[in-house]
C-alpha cells in the first residue's frame, strides 16, 4: 500500500459522453504547464452534489452543449494522490450520459482557451485507452467499453 502523504482530499467528477456516431467526447487541456488528454469534468465545490458539479463543469468548459442525464459508471476504490498536489488525495467519480449526443452541438468555451486546448471524438476501441494521460481515465474508458461489448 502507498504511504499516506495526503493532508486533505478532493472529489472530482468526470463525464463520459458518447455521440450518435459511437464516439466519446474527450478533451485536451493544459494544467500547470502540462498537456493532458482527459475526460470533461473537474473538482467538486463545497456544498455541491456530484451531478451538480458535473453539470457546472460542463457549463464552464463548453459554450454550447446538450444537457444530459447521468448514470454512475465508476469510482476507483484505491488510494492515490494528485499528480499536481502530492498532499491531496483524489476521490474520482465517473458518470455516463444516458443519451447519445450530436457531435456538432459541443463547442468549447472560448473564454477558457488558455487551458482548454481542444476537443476530439474518440472511437470506442480498446486500443484508444492509451490516448488518456491519467490511468484513472483509462480505467473509466475500459468500464465504458464493457457497456458496448
Amino acid at each position: 500500500m502507498e504511504a499516506i502523504k495526503a493532508r486533505k482530499f478532493t472529489a472530482r467528477c468526470y463525464a463520459l459522453i458518447v455521440s450518435d456516431r459511437n464516439r466519446l467526447l474527450v478533451m485536451k487541456e493544459r494544467w500547470r504547464g502540462v498537456d493532458l488528454n482527459k475526460l470533461p469534468g473537474g473538482g467538486l465545490e463545497l456544498g455541491e452534489g456530484l451531478i451538480d458539479c458535473l453539470n457546472r463543469e460542463l457549463d464552464e468548459e463548453f459554450s454550447a452543449f446538450e444537457p444530459c442525464s447521468w448514470t454512475h459508471l465508476h469510482t476507483p476504490t484505491h488510494y492515490f494522490t494528485s499528480q499536481f498536489r502530492p498532499d491531496e488525495q483524489l476521490l474520482l467519480h465517473y458518470f455516463k450520459a444516458e443519451e447519445t449526443v450530436s457531435e456538432q452541438c459541443w463547442v468549447l468555451n472560448p473564454e477558457e482557451s488558455e487551458n482548454l486546448l481542444g476537443i476530439e471524438w474518440l472511437s470506442l476501441r480498446k486500443e484508444n485507452r492509451e490516448w488518456f494521460t491519467m490511468e484513472s481515465d483509462r480505467d473509466a474508458f475500459d468500464k465504458l467499453l464493457e457497456d458496448y461489448a
